[in-house]
């Protein structure tokens, strides 16, 4: 079981337990089950993913469909970007926009170790760093619109997937991980 299908199960327990607290509560107060004197109403909070919707986009190009060779990386700041090295030279280019990058260190020890390993990551991969908190459900769409299949995600956002639609795992998969050091053993394990 992925651990995004993990985060759903616990979130669907939550709900089942607080159903079952509110039944008490109403039991405790001597009303009948059916009694609809006094309505208890659930606390929602908004998903930040209702505002965006997950289906294929036109305006953007299908650019992680391809497969990548060794030392090269696709990565997710506001741009989908991808690093290559060759020649120990690195090559940066953004495939979607014209924003600059910011971080491309993780990608960068990613695309050395595909080096050493003589490895090339798995085509439509795509990892997300830090810089990605807080905009999750946009950068998934994102991924997803550039035709990315399997995304790395660091664990401290793991939580920004709650409320995710459940339709979301049949479109990607997620995987999480806690350190760069982590993340290379589950690339390239």
């Amino acid at each position: 079981m992925s651990e995004l299908s993990e985060l759903i199960k616990i979130n669907k327990n939550i709900e089942n337990q607080n159903k079952e607290i509110i039944r008490l509560l109403k039991k405790i107060a001597g009303e009948d089950e059916d009694d609809n004197q006094v309505s208890f109403e659930y606390v929602t909070l908004d998903s930040p993913y209702d505002d965006v919707e997950f289906c294929e986009a036109d305006d953007m190009p299908q650019v992680l469909d391809d497969s990548l060779d060794v030392g090269e990386v696709f990565f997710i700041e506001e741009d989908v970007f991808k690093l290559s090295i060759k020649n120990n030279e690195i090559c940066l280019d953004n495939l979607t926009g014209s924003d600059e990058c910011i971080d491309y260190s993780l990608a960068e020890i990613i695309a050395n170790e595909s080096i050493n390993q003589n490895q090339s990551l798995e085509g439509s991969t795509v990892i997300l760093t830090e810089t990605t908190n807080g905009k999750l459900p946009q950068t998934i769409k994102k991924c997803i619109d550039a035709g990315a299949k399997k995304a790395y995600l660091p664990w401290k956002q793991s939580m920004e997937l709650l409320g995710a639609p459940p339709q979301l795992q049949e479109m990607i998969e997620i995987d999480l991980y806690r350190t760069s050091e982590h993340l290379i053993e589950k690339l390239f394990e």
